[in-house]
């Protein structure tokens, strides 16, 4: 890209750059490139953006798979208010934290909690063996995972490339006299510097999501009503059953819209279907006659009805 000087100003290109048959940029110093060089030129800062963890990442190859874990708990407990505190130190001892928590209803009986939390991805599976201990009943327990391994890789491509973009302009702005050439470049510098900013902030997300896990408890309380000896749980099937009416509602809704939509598609697909069914009659009674003459009369009798008298 650099070779083919489509980024450089007008004054690189001229004797003004060096010798002549000298390539400028081949001929930059190789500890300049893919680095940075200190000091303030132009009024623009030296020293770019640094991260001692994305300069590791982007030096070595990725050896390892870079997954995204999360999961979801639906439990049943006595006092979800309890069960809510519980998850929360349990977080902390984990060296996780809460993403979010709340608690619904004053009514024990129907009082129902959610807690959300990241906890490093070494202990996700421990952390979920110790909410099920926490939870009288597990109704539902799902887990997910997101591989981002080859983002990850090109992200850290991108912030190397524009390192290395970064260098060279800076060894331009080094060698520019003028005060046009001087804001020219510092003008490219500055919209190189904001793509590793972005780069660099991206990495940053992307590691933090595969360090720590996020696991999401929802926590509904028991019944304490009695009915024939058996335990029941009108509250919660009444709300599981409306969970799924809702579901099955909005699936119904959903294939309404598709069926409208595909409205136009259908109707050309049946009229396709009429025509070739038109065109192979037509090319059946045009056979029949050519090699069978005396069976085109019973080929009428099944499309004509036969004349009243």
């Amino acid at each position: 890209m650099w070779r083919t000087r489509s980024l450089l100003p007008s004054w690189l290109r001229s004797e003004r750059a060096g010798p002549v048959g000298v390539d400028y940029l081949t001929a930059l110093p190789k500890h300049v490139v893919g680095g940075s060089m200190g000091g303030a030129i132009g009024g623009v800062a030296g020293n770019p953006p640094s991260l001692h963890n994305l300069s590791s990442h982007a030096s070595s190859e990725i050896t390892e798979r870079q997954i995204i874990r999360t999961g979801s708990l639906e439990i049943i407990a006595i006092d979800p208010l309890q069960a809510a505190e519980q998850l929360r130190n349990l977080a902390t001892n984990f060296s996780g934290f809460v993403v979010n928590s709340n608690v619904n209803g004053s009514d024990e009986g129907t009082r129902s909690a959610q807690v959300s939390m990241r906890v490093p991805a070494e202990y996700f599976d421990e952390v979920r063996a110790q909410v099920r201990k926490i939870a009288k009943t597990v109704e539902q327990d799902t887990i997910e995972a997101h591989d981002v391994t080859r983002e990850s890789v090109n992200q850290e491509a991108a912030l190397h490339n524009a390192r290395a973009e970064e260098a060279q302009y800076l060894a331009i702005l080094k060698r520019a006299g003028a005060v046009k050439d001087v804001l020219e470049v510092s003008s490219k510098l500055a919209e190189v510097r904001g793509r590793i900013d972005e780069l660099e902030g991206n990495l940053r997300f992307l590691y933090h999501q595969v360090e720590m896990s996020l696991l999401t408890v929802n926590i509904h309380a028991m019944a304490e009503a009695q009915a024939f000896g058996l335990h029941w749980r009108p509250l919660y099937q009444a709300k599981v059953s409306l969970r799924g009416a809702l579901g099955g509602m909005a699936d119904y809704a959903d294939g309404m819209v598709a069926l409208f939509l595909n409205l136009p598609v259908i109707a050309i697909w049946v009229f396709t279907i009429a025509g070739l069914i038109k065109i192979g009659w037509l090319v059946l009674r045009r056979v029949a006659r050519l090699f069978f003459p005396g069976s085109t009369i019973w080929l009428l009798q099944l499309v004509q009805p036969r004349a009243t008298t």
